[in-house]
């Protein structure tokens, strides 16, 4: 069944709310910044992408994580029109990669400066509690999910959204991505030398070496199509598909890229002549990129559909990245474009090349790529209508 896009809202690097957003990425996107790590054996400067300051109260590490995600949420919901008993039919399904483990990590170092070696290394706050949390807090059903899939968490949690509407067992569903600043995270990937040395994140490109990292929140809200108000975008389709070829990379020929695209179209309904344009993982790792490249030729052509990436303007949310470039890409497709990336300059080898330029973007289906450590790859495809527009959290 496709399902209704029928709201949606981004918080990231670019901006506070989808509109803002897309007139960041739209004008060229925003530098990025830095995070200082003072307490290692070694002081630290690493690029990060942060989601700008705000008037709200929270600690000295940034905005409070709950409140965020509160003001996030209830705002699609007040905005999609939901009443009472409407949310009464409403699931939740939040994916992430750290959930609130900042909130750990902050309890661990005062536990530190108050007892020493008896602290309590790392204590449990949140992780899978936040959908209940949020459900409480927003009325909504007895359907609360949880996903953890790395780089596809929230993606494959929209997945799963369509298929609870699908089978009858609610009428809407609110999925959130989310990944909030955390040392783990952050010094994770530094420690594995995945982080781009240069600060500079350029998928495709032959000099491209390593990605830069971002905080989010994306949310979307998924309905029936009894629900779906006119001219909305639809959720066609999607699939997930597992590799063991490698716990950090996919395997270069592309092969298991390719068939996880290929059920995803299967799943829509539509062959690939169909596809119109496709947002590219692009995580400007090398065996990724090649990878992904690989797949897209194999699935699409030697000429695939214009291709466009959205981690460079961001950084890689990680388990956010599926509900918030999915909330991105909603956003500029309501301004009936599609994002160029003039910063890079893409590698002739590869035998494909991002959007160097905006273009007005046609009507019919896109392709979303999602692709993770641990082999877990998701690819979404959704209908874009064109003219008019969904509803969109301001």
């Amino acid at each position: 069944m496709h399902v209704s896009l029928s709201a949606y809202d981004a918080y990231c690097a670019l901006g506070r709310g989808i509109e803002t957003c897309v007139d960041q990425l739209l004008a060229g996107g925003v530098a990025v910044g830095q995070r200082q790590f003072d307490g290692l054996n070694e002081a630290l400067t690493l690029p990060y992408f942060a989601i700008p300051a705000g008037s709200e109260h929270g600690s000295d590490s940034g905005p409070d994580l709950y409140h965020m995600l509160s003001q996030v949420a209830g705002g699609v919901l007040v905005n999609s029109g939901l009443d009472a008993t409407a949310r009464q039919r409403t699931a939740i399904l939040l994916g992430s990669s750290s959930f609130d483990v900042q909130v750990s990590e902050q309890r661990y170092q005062a536990d530190l400066l108050q007892r020493g070696d008896a602290a309590v290394p790392m204590p449990i706050v949140g992780y899978g509690k936040l959908a209940d949390r949020l459900a409480n807090e927003l009325a909504l059903s007895p359907y609360r999910f949880t996903y953890s899939t790395a780089c596809t968490s929230s993606a494959n949690a929209l997945l799963y959204g369509q298929r609870l509407i699908s089978a009858g067992l609610v009428e809407h569903a609110l999925v959130i991505g989310l990944e909030w600043r955390n040392l783990t995270s952050i010094l994770g990937f530094a420690g594995l030398g995945l982080l781009s040395p240069t600060a500079s994140m350029r998928p495709f490109q032959s000099g491209r070496d390593g990605l830069l990292l971002g905080e989010a929140i994306g949310c979307v809200l998924l309905s029936h199509p009894q629900h779906a108000a006119t001219g909305a975008p639809r959720l066609a389709g999607g699939a997930i598909a597992t590799d063991n070829h490698s716990l950090t990379a996919a395997n270069v020929d592309g092969i298991d890229l390719a068939r996880v695209i290929r059920q995803a179209l299967l799943d829509s309904g539509i062959n690939s002549a169909e596809i119109k344009g496709i947002k590219a993982h692009a995580t400007a790792s090398l065996k990724n990129d090649e990878a992904e490249s690989a797949a897209i030729r194999q699935v699409l052509g030697d000429t695939p559909p214009p291709l466009f990436a959205l981690k460079p303007f961001c950084g890689h949310t990680l388990g956010a990245s599926g509900a918030l470039e999915l909330a991105l890409t909603l956003g500029c497709l309501a301004r009936g474009v599609l994002p160029g990336n003039q910063r890079v300059q893409c590698d002739e080898s590869l035998g494909i090349s991002l959007l160097s330029d905006t273009i007005i973007a046609e009507s019919g289906y896109y392709l979303l790529n999602s692709f993770a450590f641990g082999g877990n790859n998701n690819a979404l495809v959704i209908h874009h209508p064109g003219s008019e527009a969904p509803t969109c959290a301001s």
